[in-house]
């Protein structure tokens, strides 16, 4: 587990301070030689303080002080746009100044509420062009796309067309408030079939329930379901039929691989090249971070874990 756990959040502020004298040396700096090997985390979050001084602000460098004390050696940074995701916005723009400097280690995902295609973004164009301009930037994947729609609602149906027309993967937050779906997940097994060139990444309560079949409406919704996994899960038939869905083990995922070790130890060595290491940190209260021992917890073999650990992602991400 992470080092930082036992301790209190004065002394975590000071380690952090400490490392990011560290973190800011000039090879850390140094956008040409980005890392190629180490832990790589889908899943992080930068904050501010607007919800209050116990909760943040994240900064990047006190990102790169936390990667560096849970030895996680590159990071996608995520904004939060649609209401419903975060507590208050945290911008594409925020994100690109923030890890501007960083590019070795944080790497950028943009977001756009695709209600804005409703209004302000009424062609295609419009949101293509957009989402270059993120690009070009520096944003290399799509997210964390996290609206109170259905996930195959028109809207965002054509926001995955502009991202696969620029060539962003998408990872998406699912439940019955975000990227709303039913059991079996009929309407993500359409948007993966309309989209074959776009990455899907999946995350979320939604999402990693469906590792277990015989669900119902409101299991989409539990964060950390228990009991053994039931055969018949959707995410093993949508990765079965489409070769574009991948998930991100952050926040629920570790547990949905170790509340029936023996399929999660299954699961993550049959799926060994569709999985994605994150961890979520979004807040500085957090201390549980359980997917750092998850490998260790089902004698994952080290070939599956250079996988998983970070080299899918860097294979999705560049």
């Amino acid at each position: 587990m992470p080092s930082s756990m036992g301790v209190t959040r004065r002394e975590f502020a000071r380690a952090s301070v400490a490392l990011a004298g560290i973190a800011l040396t000039p090879k850390l700096l140094s956008a040409a030689e980005p890392t190629t090997d180490g832990l790589f985390d889908v899943h992080l979050h930068l904050a501010q303080a607007w919800y209050g001084p116990e909760h943040g602000p994240i900064s990047a460098r006190q990102l790169l002080a936390w990667m560096d004390a849970h030895g996680v050696a590159h990071a996608a940074v995520l904004p939060l746009v649609s209401p419903e995701a975060f507590w208050y916005p945290v911008t594409t723009e925020y994100v690109l100044e923030e890890t501007a400097a960083h590019r070795d280690r944080l790497s950028p995902f943009c977001a756009v509420d695709p209600r804005t295609l409703a209004t302000h973004l009424p062609e295609k164009k419009d949101v293509v062009d957009l989402l270059k301009r993120y690009q070009d930037a520096g944003a290399v994947g799509f997210g964390e796309h996290k609206p109170n729609l259905p996930i195959d609602d028109p809207l965002n149906m054509r926001l995955y067309e502009a991202c696969s027309d620029v060539g962003l993967p998408l990872l998406f937050h699912l439940d019955n408030l975000a990227n709303i779906d039913e059991p079996g997940l009929p309407g993500l097994a359409r948007a993966l079939a309309a989209f074959p060139q776009l990455t899907f990444i999946g995350h979320g309560k939604g999402w990693w329930a469906s590792v277990s079949g015989g669900l119902t409406k409101a299991d989409l919704h539990v964060g950390y379901p228990r009991g053994p996994v039931i055969p018949g899960g959707a995410i093993d038939e949508l990765m079965d039929r489409y070769p574009n869905i991948y998930g991100d083990l952050s926040s629920s995922g570790a547990h949905a691989m170790t509340r029936d070790p023996a399929f999660g130890r299954e699961f993550l060595q049959r799926r060994a090249d569709r999985l994605l290491f994150g961890t979520d940190y979004y807040d500085l209260t957090q201390r549980d971070f359980p997917q750092f021992s998850l490998f260790e917890e089902l004698k994952i073999d080290a070939e599956i874990r250079r996988k998983i650990g970070g080299a899918n992602a860097r294979r999705l991400l560049g």
